[in-house]
């Protein structure tokens, strides 16, 4: 199984960053046209100009917002032990909600991606992040040493050609809960169903939380 550890956004967050995607670039369409006008292009390109028939260089395109989280720690393959294992060790994590605003962007020419991110993450976040890590080595799982840089993937085969997007977004969200993902692929294109999630919980007494009118439902 394909998986991650990361955080999901809402209904009502995925469709704001989405509608500012829509709007700061208007250029970017979503995979599936693009795979369509692609298919148009080498169709009548071919008739006029049989020497070049190869397929050209990919075009960016739209991430669904469907598809909209937050990566804490990419695992790749695992199997059904590690899976048990990291389920055990996941069920003992502690960590407090938090928010977060998305209202910066950013290019990365590695992978071929545009993603929207905080200029400032939150301790509690990158507490997290440490911690699913932490938990997946424990697992018997390789996970990644780099800094962590949290970030919602917005356009896919991005390049330095791309315009830059008309405005920055300002899309606040709100984190209770961190989850198992499995990365899946189909015709349509992948998708990432949540196979587990864990609560967030405020690390704090009863009689805090009744002061300061927490709760963890």
């Amino acid at each position: 199984m394909r998986s991650f550890i990361g955080l999901d956004l809402s209904a009502t967050e995925k469709l704001a960053l989405d509608s500012w995607r829509q709007q700061a670039l208007p250029e970017i369409m979503p995979r599936q046209w693009v795979k369509n006008e692609s298919s148009r292009s080498r169709k009548f390109g071919n008739k006029r100009n049989n020497h070049n028939s190869g397929q050209g260089p990919s075009l960016p395109y739209a991430v669904p917002a469907a598809n909209f989280h937050i990566t804490l720690s990419f695992l790749g393959e695992i199997n059904h032990r590690q899976h048990e294992a990291l389920v055990y060790e996941l069920d003992q994590l502690v960590s407090e909600p938090f928010s977060l605003t998305l209202n910066a962007t950013g290019l990365w020419n590695g992978p071929k991606i545009l993603f929207a991110a905080p200029t400032d993450t939150p301790k509690a976040l990158s507490e997290l992040a440490k911690l699913s890590r932490k938990a997946a080595r424990k697992a018997a799982i390789e996970v990644e040493n780099r800094e962590y840089k949290p970030h919602v993937t917005v356009v896919r085969k991005a390049t330095s050609t791309l315009p830059l997007p008309l405005y920055s977004p300002s899309v606040d969200v709100h984190v209770s809960a961190f989850h198992l993902f499995e990365s899946v692929t189909t015709p349509q294109g992948v998708t990432y169903p949540v196979r587990q999630s864990w609560p967030l919980k405020h690390n704090m007494s009863v009689r805090e939380k009744l002061r300061r009118g927490i709760t963890d439902e």
